[in-house]
């Protein structure tokens, strides 16, 4: 698969941070709301088209009115998705802005967190590969592919630059064009949908496009855009694009994506000792162009070769960090680690005279301990990577291959509704054989809470509620292998009744499993080495607050 960390937005992206650098106001065009504002640089426009997304993003506008945001599924204070400890605990599915009116306003599924979402590529099949048939896309089942779409009776709408934008050259685009264009995607197509979802925000498009001119940031519009917002018959279909736009502007911003979490600070400091030369030297950076590289530093915050924020003595910018914990950092190996090898005469990935700490026997050492044997891994990174080749170290990690894959989680039967698992993938596609197979999402904010009491709801269905149970199910979900783990009984179907039994229910989709191809399920990992993968996961949460508008 190739590199997904660059798209097509790194202009975009720049723009977006240099006009923030440069501390211009986001809401720079609000004092002249009541007047024609003049002509605005390109620059002024993409802030303006940035801030008219996030004023959509947190503004209910729905029907009934003022009943549902965008936010009310994506909240910043937990990781971007579900705002309700008590929705996470049990039916876990949002309710729609029209459930005091109709029961059955609920879709079925977990919102999955949009934060880093705009570095999911457009939805693509794979070549030669046939245990991960798909990747990219937004949604689940990557419905909102991004591109002119491969299966059209089961894609959503896609947003070209021609719907939003009347292009004079198309072969010498302006800056704006290209930052429109660079903002374009999965998420701008996946942000024409909730709105006129019956069990989300149950508003039609001409009435999104009304409630938004007569808002009081809709000077945002005009600033962005170049002209009023119009929303005749004619005219509200691109009005309503361009709100998409904006809203996939938004999640572009450096607010929602703002690489500020534990690991990504002791990263930094330990980059920050290395020159620039250093830098560019090392295994994620050696093969990027220069463009490449001023976008992640642009991006990542990262100053080369700067006393003030360099923290770690003999840096290498590698792992072990020394801004993590011993136990952290041995998660992290584990969770880059083979969980099996292919070739009994390969080299185990964890090394003799490693650090760890827990041993092979499951002891716990807090402090760390020297390994005097091999140790393969739990593999998490197989399928929570940006590539292959990653080991942890790349500033703009997401930790997810978008690809699709089948984990063989069980059935949620306390969402209402539900009585059998959903098809994911193939209810995309069409093909049976994808059934089942659900992308893979992003490890960022896995773990942000707003209080330690908070519970959230882990995959696509959200019937794990800790990081704890669902690190176990991976490591022992082919059940009569390890831990003494077995299937449950008929009746046995939540997490908390199958943690009590020691057992695990029957999958959704059983056929395709990455337990059945060994790749997850016996990992022989000890309660310890589960705990150290866990401490490691924590430090995926973003610092950064974000100021509501």
């Amino acid at each position: 698969m190739a590199t997904t960390i660059f798209r097509a937005s790194s202009i975009a992206k720049a723009v977006t941070l240099v006009v923030l650098a440069s501390g211009l106001s986001l809401a720079s065009g609000q004092a002249e709301a009541k007047q024609d504002a003049p002509v605005k640089s390109d620059e002024e426009r993409v802030v303006a088209l940035v801030e008219l997304g996030k004023e959509v993003f947190f503004t209910p506008i729905s029907r009934p009115k003022g009943q549902q945001s965008c936010a009310s599924c994506h909240d910043p204070a937990t990781g971007w998705t579900g705002a309700s400890s008590n929705i996470n605990l049990v039916e876990v599915a949002q309710p729609g802005a029209d459930i005091h009116r109709d029961p059955d306003a609920r879709g079925q599924l977990k919102p999955p967190t949009n934060a880093y979402a705009t570095f999911i590529p457009p939805f693509a099949l794979s070549v030669n590969n046939p245990f991960v048939p798909a990747f990219g896309g937004a949604f689940w089942n990557g419905r909102s592919e991004g591109s002119d779409p491969l299966f059209p009776e089961g894609a959503a709408v896609h947003i070209s630059l021609a719907d939003v934008v009347t292009v004079n050259n198309p072969n010498d685009l302006t800056l704006f064009e290209r930052a429109v264009e660079g903002f374009l995607g999965p998420v701008a197509d996946q942000a024409l949908n909730p709105f006129p979802n019956p069990v989300e925000q149950n508003i039609r498009e001409k009435a999104v496009c009304q409630q938004v001119k007569k808002a009081d940031y809709a000077n945002l519009f005009t600033d962005a855009w170049g002209s009023h917002i119009q929303c005749d018959q004619n005219n509200y279909s691109t009005s309503f694009k361009r709100i998409a736009v904006a809203l996939a502007a938004y999640q572009d911003s450096p607010e929602v994506n703002s690489f500020s979490s534990k690991r990504d600070n002791a990263l930094r400091a330990e980059l920050a000792c290395l020159t620039e030369v250093e830098i560019k030297a090392l295994p994620w950076a050696q093969n990027l162009t220069d463009a490449e590289f001023d976008d992640i530093v642009s991006r990542f915050g990262l100053v080369a070769d700067d006393p003030g924020l360099c923290e770690a003595d003999n840096s290498t910018g590698a792992f072990p960090l020394a801004g993590l914990t011993p136990e952290e950092n041995w998660g992290h190996d584990l969770f880059y680690a083979a969980a099996i090898l292919f070739n009994p005469a390969q080299p185990k990935p964890i090394q003799v005279g490693d650090i760890a700490t827990c041993d092979a026997d499951g002891n716990s050492f807090p402090g760390g301990v020297v390994l005097t044997e091999g140790r393969t891994g739990a593999g998490c990174a197989l399928c929570h990577s940006n590539n292959a080749t990653d080991n942890g170290t790349e500033p703009l990690q997401t930790y997810a291959d978008h690809g699709y894959h089948n984990i063989g989680s069980p059935v949620n039967f306390d969402i209402p509704g539900v009585t059998a698992s959903d098809d994911s993938l193939a209810d995309h596609t069409g093909v049976i054989a994808h059934a089942g197979l659900t992308k893979t999402p992003s490890l960022r904010n896995v773990d942000l809470r707003p209080t330690p009491d908070f519970i959230k709801a882990y995959t696509r269905n959200g019937w794990f509620k800790s990081l704890d149970s669902l690190v176990h199910f991976y490591n022992t979900s082919l059940v009569g292998q390890s831990h003494g783990v077995v299937r449950c009984e008929e009746g046995i179907t939540t997490e908390e009744e199958a943690l009590a039994n020691n057992c695990w229910p029957a999958p959704g989709h059983e056929a395709g499993a990455s337990f059945t191809f060994g790749i997850t399920g016996n990992l022989g990992l000890s309660a310890c080495d589960e705990a150290a993968i866990v401490a490691y996961l924590k430090t995926f949460s973003d610092e950064a607050v974000v100021d509501l508008p």
